[in-house]
Protein backbone atom coordinates (compact mmCIF):
# COMPACT_ATOMS: atom_id res chain seq x y z
CA UNK A 1 0.00 0.00 0.00
CA UNK A 2 2.95 2.54 0.87
CA UNK A 3 4.51 1.84 -2.41
CA UNK A 4 1.39 2.55 -4.34
CA UNK A 5 0.46 5.99 -2.24
CA UNK A 6 4.36 6.79 -3.31
CA UNK A 7 4.10 6.12 -6.64
CA UNK A 8 0.96 7.86 -6.87
CA UNK A 9 2.85 11.14 -5.68
CA UNK A 10 5.64 10.57 -8.02
CA UNK A 11 3.28 10.64 -10.86
CA UNK A 12 1.43 13.26 -9.84
CA UNK A 13 4.32 15.23 -8.98
CA UNK A 14 6.09 14.53 -12.45
CA UNK A 15 2.74 15.13 -14.28
CA UNK A 16 3.09 19.24 -13.00
CA UNK A 17 6.93 19.32 -12.99
CA UNK A 18 7.94 17.68 -16.79
CA UNK A 19 5.64 20.52 -18.60
CA UNK A 20 7.85 23.16 -17.33
CA UNK A 21 11.26 21.76 -17.87
CA UNK A 22 11.57 22.78 -20.83
CA UNK A 23 11.20 26.68 -21.51
CA UNK A 24 8.95 28.16 -24.09
CA UNK A 25 6.39 24.99 -24.67
CA UNK A 26 4.21 26.05 -21.92
CA UNK A 27 2.36 29.50 -20.94
CA UNK A 28 1.73 30.61 -17.29
CA UNK A 29 -1.96 30.63 -18.97
CA UNK A 30 -2.26 26.61 -19.36
CA UNK A 31 -0.90 25.88 -15.89
CA UNK A 32 -4.14 25.80 -14.86
CA UNK A 33 -6.22 23.64 -16.85
CA UNK A 34 -3.15 20.99 -16.97
CA UNK A 35 -3.06 21.14 -13.23
CA UNK A 36 -6.86 20.88 -13.15
CA UNK A 37 -6.72 17.86 -15.56
CA UNK A 38 -3.40 16.16 -13.74
CA UNK A 39 -5.46 16.28 -10.78
CA UNK A 40 -8.73 14.63 -12.24
CA UNK A 41 -6.93 12.27 -13.83
CA UNK A 42 -4.93 10.87 -10.52
CA UNK A 43 -8.40 10.85 -8.17
CA UNK A 44 -11.00 9.82 -10.56
CA UNK A 45 -9.86 6.61 -11.53
CA UNK A 46 -10.45 4.83 -9.01
CA UNK A 47 -11.94 1.17 -8.83
CA UNK A 48 -14.67 0.10 -11.62
CA UNK A 49 -18.27 2.29 -11.10
CA UNK A 50 -18.95 2.83 -7.81
CA UNK A 51 -20.72 5.76 -5.61
CA UNK A 52 -16.97 7.56 -6.17
CA UNK A 53 -17.22 8.04 -9.85
CA UNK A 54 -20.39 9.55 -9.56
CA UNK A 55 -19.32 11.83 -7.24
CA UNK A 56 -16.39 12.83 -9.40
CA UNK A 57 -18.77 13.17 -13.07
CA UNK A 58 -20.81 15.41 -10.90
CA UNK A 59 -18.28 17.73 -9.91
CA UNK A 60 -16.81 17.60 -13.41
CA UNK A 61 -19.66 18.56 -14.71
CA UNK A 62 -20.29 21.34 -12.19
CA UNK A 63 -16.45 23.01 -12.90
CA UNK A 64 -17.83 22.89 -16.64
CA UNK A 65 -20.65 24.80 -16.02
CA UNK A 66 -19.67 26.79 -14.16
CA UNK A 67 -16.74 27.86 -16.33
CA UNK A 68 -18.97 28.17 -19.25
CA UNK A 69 -20.83 30.65 -16.98
CA UNK A 70 -18.41 32.43 -14.60
CA UNK A 71 -15.03 32.26 -17.46
CA UNK A 72 -13.17 32.19 -14.39
CA UNK A 73 -11.22 28.52 -13.85
CA UNK A 74 -10.47 29.82 -10.09
CA UNK A 75 -14.56 30.14 -9.36
CA UNK A 76 -15.10 27.13 -11.30
CA UNK A 77 -12.91 24.38 -9.65
CA UNK A 78 -14.15 26.02 -6.55
CA UNK A 79 -17.73 25.44 -7.16
CA UNK A 80 -16.50 21.40 -8.50
CA UNK A 81 -14.53 21.22 -4.95
CA UNK A 82 -17.73 22.14 -2.54
CA UNK A 83 -20.10 19.80 -4.70
CA UNK A 84 -17.43 17.01 -4.09
CA UNK A 85 -17.63 17.76 -0.76
CA UNK A 86 -21.17 18.17 -0.17
CA UNK A 87 -22.27 14.68 -2.14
Amino acid sequence: MTLAVLFLALGTFLIRFLPWRRPGRLHLAQAGPALVVALFLVSAFSPPPSWAWLKTLAALGATYLAERFFRNLGLAVLVGMALYALL
